[in-house]
């Protein structure tokens, strides 16, 4: 007779892949949605998340400048947060981030799709006044970045990125 908890392991096995990679802290190579975080060895595979926002050519007073990078190295995961306000840097910080904290955000992250998006150019076309955000994302040989004006931000279509957005702008050491 095979017991009840052997027979529950191995259907969320089946139906859960993932979920049992995560739960069973045994197994070195831990799985986000499809993205395997770890390589074989049990270290973290290279990772760099980065968003830049600024507020382009406004009222001194107005202006803002964003920048936040997620990097996970072999053995730790950094975020670095820089928040400028009125020319005013008002944040600077760099903290170790848990591999629980991480992980859950990779798992939102994966949730957008964001490694399916293209690899985009730096624009060419240059506008007085207008700045170029972007976020770029490396987890191994993936690689997705996109650039956007503040605008586009308020478009029905740009729902799957300006989430890729928020998810980044929230996270907090």
């Amino acid at each position: 007779m095979i017991s009840f908890s052997k027979f529950f392991a191995f259907v969320c096995l089946v139906l859960f892949p993932g979920l049992m990679a995560v739960a069973n802290p045994k197994i070195k190579n831990v799985q986000t949605q499809g993205w395997n975080l770890k390589n074989q060895k049990g270290n973290w595979k290279p990772m760099d998340l980065v968003w830049e926002e600024s507020s382009g050519a406004v009222a001194p007073e107005f202006r803002y400048g964003k920048q936040y990078r997620l990097v996970a190295g072999q053995k730790k995961i950094l975020l670095t947060r820089k928040v400028s306000r009125a020319n005013k840097q008002i944040l600077n910080e760099t903290k170790e981030i848990s591999s629980k904290v991480y992980e859950s955000w990779m798992l939102n992250l994966s949730k957008t799709g964001l490694a399916s998006l293209s690899f985009e150019s730096p624009p060419t076309e240059t506008i007085t006044g207008v700045s170029y955000n972007f976020v770029s994302f490396q987890l191994g040989s993936t690689k997705s970045r996109f650039y956007y004006r503040l605008e586009e931000r308020k478009e029905p279509s740009w729902e799957q990125k300006n989430n890729i957005i928020q998810i980044i702008e929230r996270m907090k050491p």
